[in-house]
């Protein structure tokens, strides 16, 4: 029988630093990969924003629920706002309708709920407050009750799902063909 003795501290101390190359490299992949998706998820939001935007002064009637009184399409009067998140699938956002805070021009207060309210389609009641008797405009004619009335479509019937129909419009049209395709052209063409 027969020993051999093999000096292998040479050896070790390569494979410990091509070890920690290794992790190092797979380390820097991964928060590379991180900051790419948190760029993507900021890009989709702002111009998902944009392009909400650009659709409420194209379609008014559709989207002016998601916007304070006299502020459609604009960023200042937005009520909603997009948040990411990263998961260990990709990208989450997600959406909230924000309060309203400003008032209508034939209201004496706001309608807080406004943006949620008219996109759900949620049937308004109105009763009269400080009075017995209920006044309002409609059409060219003032209307007095005392009855509650009941509003079923507000804010008209395009509104309901309007948002959420340009919110998939933007995500199955809009942003596949003209964001992300030129993108993944380049891509494949290592450009």
């Amino acid at each position: 029988m027969f020993r051999v003795k093999v000096d292998s501290s040479e050896l070790d101390k390569i494979l410990k630093n091509t070890v920690e190359y290794s992790t190092g490299y797979l380390f820097g992949i991964e928060e590379t990969k991180k900051n790419f998706y948190e760029e993507l998820a900021d890009c989709t939001i702002d111009t998902l924003n944009k392009y909400i935007d650009s659709q409420a002064k194209v379609d008014p009637e559709k989207l002016h629920h998601v916007y304070e009184w006299n502020m459609l399409g604009n960023q200042q009067g937005r009520l909603f706002e997009f948040t990411s998140s990263l998961n260990k699938n990709g990208i989450r956002i997600d959406g909230k309708f924000l309060e309203s805070k400003t008032i209508s021009d034939n209201a004496t207060e706001p309608f807080p709920n406004k943006a949620y309210v008219m996109e759900n389609a949620i049937t308004v009641e109105i009763s009269p407050k400080n009075s017995d008797v209920l006044v309002f405009e409609s059409g060219d004619q003032t209307v007095f009750t005392t009855n509650t009335i009941y509003v079923e479509h507000p804010g008209g019937p395009h509104v309901e799902n309007g948002f959420g129909d340009t919110i998939n419009n933007f995500f199955e049209q809009y942003f596949t063909y003209a964001i992300l395709q030129p993108i993944l052209n380049k891509l494949s063409k290592g450009i």
